[in-house]
């Protein structure tokens, strides 16, 4: 066998694996250079798919468990919990591109709230910490105005002296 050939068959095994057995391409053309989020979200799809049906699954097993403790609570004598309510969430994360997610909120500002913003904005963790910050920040900048305007004159920049 050539190398040429050994070659392309490797290549054509490589993305008989990947496609029947829903693998992840890591070298994937779209991911090379620069990818925007269209690309990364196209190349996630299938795996998103797949992650959607197995938290399907999960949701239902956890429901049945929920019942079989609910159920052994209640006749072990250790409460009824029938009616308090459960939401079992499933976090996903996923590669996005932050310039974009950044460029997004920022053409947002004055369409949608400011909490909603910062909660968007891949760089906040904590909304309401960083909604105090933001008005510390605002807060000082008019005191220092004040100072400069109270101080320098009429805010012309001139030291009055007698």
């Amino acid at each position: 066998m050539s190398a040429e050939n050994y070659q392309l068959l490797i290549d054509i095994l490589k993305k008989a694996i990947i496609e029947n057995a829903n693998g992840f391409d890591a070298k994937d053309d779209r991911l090379m250079g620069n990818p925007n989020q269209m690309n990364i979200l196209s190349m996630y799809s299938d795996i998103d798919l797949d992650a959607n049906g197995m938290e399907t699954e999960y949701q239902a097993s956890f429901e049945e468990l929920l019942y079989f403790a609910r159920a052994h609570l209640k006749n072990t004598g250790g409460g009824d919990f029938a009616a308090d309510a459960v939401e079992i969430v499933f976090n996903r994360n996923m590669m996005m591109s932050e310039a974009g997610v950044i460029t997004n909120v920022k053409e947002s500002v004055g369409v949608i709230s400011t909490e909603t913003l910062l909660s968007r904005h891949p760089w906040v963790d904590d909304v309401t910490a960083e909604i105090k910050r933001l008005e510390a920040e605002r807060r000082a900048a008019v005191d220092e105005y004040d100072d400069a305007n109270r101080g320098g004159g009429g805010g012309n920049g001139a030291d009055k002296r007698e």
